[in-house]
């Protein structure tokens, strides 16, 4: 998607670009192929963007030169030779691939390509927009207006965008046959509303009244392009919940619905409500009342069982503190300073002694056991009350939503079609 060529932007690119050159100088050949062939699609894709230069242009073509270099030197001349066809194609046969920048044996196969290439019969590609009257970028040059053909080109993969005022189409990969002519049609407002990023699809919209006005028709051209029977779109605009179903193959929405959401951003309650409309139900349903945490019969369970234990717990505590015995006839609970004379230390001091330690003992032990284990159900039980509270915040469609990632599971009778094809996307 082309987007504007930022400071920054520019800096990253360079960055990349020199990285691999790095590893060329240490001649790692394999992580320089890996660091060049992340910097070309960086370097592709920043061409398309408005603001594209002759410098970068020129950067773009040292990426791809460093590159097949990397490849020569792993001995792997035939992926150096298609990149010198990539170079062909975007920069044309009289690139400035020679001796005074890059290797000998490099720019020999550079010349033995584009003796190749010259021979092979051109093509041509025609290229109209709706509307009319955009500008072709094409491999970075700027070909004429809407309708237009261009002819006179090497067979090989260019790329390709429109540019008509604010919008812009997407980037287009073209791939030009010997001898043929091949036929570049382009929805330039679809085009110029899609959003692609690496974890989705999306569209954007300046207003309400447009988006839907425009919504069913984007996501019509989106379902032919992937392929699919159906696309749902929902998204929120304008304080407001719209949730479009559009068949693809009959070209027409088959469902629309709309609620109010109280901010921007969709809460749970608002989601539930469209996927429940898209399943068939009554848009004003509400989702299912939340559970009250205390009607979990595990955490009740699991909680009164802790309960009882830390009670039991309680009990024996004391023994945990308490010193150690005497050996004195009197017994053990009674403080050493208070034995009466002649009972300190006897046989019968040192068997009372061993008695009462041995309680203090077990009781340290019960204390211990029953305090910890307690204390571990408790918390226990706490985490099953959250976890059966939230299970009752929303129904079991919106469940559904959420453990498949986002995307409704439509029955495929839902609307009727007995051989639909869903495929999930984010």
């Amino acid at each position: 998607v082309p987007s504007a060529l930022t400071a920054e932007r520019r800096t990253l690119l360079d960055q990349s670009r020199k990285k691999g050159i790095e590893f060329l100088d240490k001649a790692d050949a394999e992580n320089a192929i890996k660091a060049l062939r992340a910097a070309e699609a960086r370097y592709r894709g920043a061409l398309a963007a408005p603001g594209a230069d002759e410098r970068l242009r020129k950067d773009y073509l040292d990426v791809l030169a460093q590159l097949a270099t990397a490849y020569v030197i792993n001995k792997d001349k035939d992926n150096a030779r298609e990149v010198f066809r990539n170079v062909v194609t975007s920069f044309g046969p009289s690139a400035p691939i020679t001796d005074d920048m890059y290797r000998p044996d490099v720019v020999q196969i550079f010349q033995q390509v584009v003796k190749e290439m010259k021979t092979m019969p051109q093509g041509s590609v025609a290229v109209s927009s709706s509307p009319v009257g955009g500008r072709v970028i094409f491999g970075g040059i700027d070909r004429g207006e809407t309708p237009v053909t261009v002819g006179d080109l090497i067979p090989g993969v260019y790329t390709m965008r429109i540019q008509l005022g604010k919008e812009s189409s997407l980037l287009h990969r073209v791939r030009i046959e010997a001898g043929k002519t091949s036929n570049i049609e382009v929805d330039l407002v679809s085009e110029s509303h899609l959003i692609i990023e690496e974890g989705g699809i999306g569209l954007t919209y300046e207003n309400l009244p447009d988006a839907k006005k425009r919504l069913p028709i984007d996501a019509l051209a989106v379902g032919k392009a992937m392929g699919v029977n159906l696309v749902a779109v929902t998204g929120v605009m304008g304080h407001e919940l719209v949730t479009f179903v559009v068949d693809v193959a009959n070209a027409r929405v088959v469902q629309t619905t709309s609620a109010s959401v109280p901010q921007i951003g969709v809460s749970q309650r608002a989601v539930t409500r469209a996927v429940r409309s898209i399943m068939g139900d009554q848009p004003t349903a509400e989702p299912a009342a939340k559970t009250p945490w205390y009607t979990s019969v595990p955490g009740l369970a699991t909680a009164g069982t802790g309960v009882v234990l830390l009670g039991i717990g309680l009990v024996f505590m004391p023994a945990l503190f308490q010193n150690e015995v005497f050996a004195c006839e009197a017994g053990s609970d009674v403080p050493y300073s208070q034995c009466p004379a002649g009972q300190i230390n006897t046989p019968k001091a040192i068997e009372v002694a061993k008695e009462g330690q041995a309680d203090i003992d077990t009781n340290r032990t019960i204390a211990g056991v029953t305090l910890g284990l307690g204390t571990a159900l408790v918390a226990t039980g706490a985490v099953l009350f959250y976890m059966h509270a939230k299970r009752g915040e929303t129904s079991d469609v919106a469940m559904q939503l959420r453990l498949r990632g986002g995307v409704p599971a439509l029955p495929p009778m839902a609307f009727g079609f007995e051989n639909t094809r869903f495929v999930a996307g984010p």
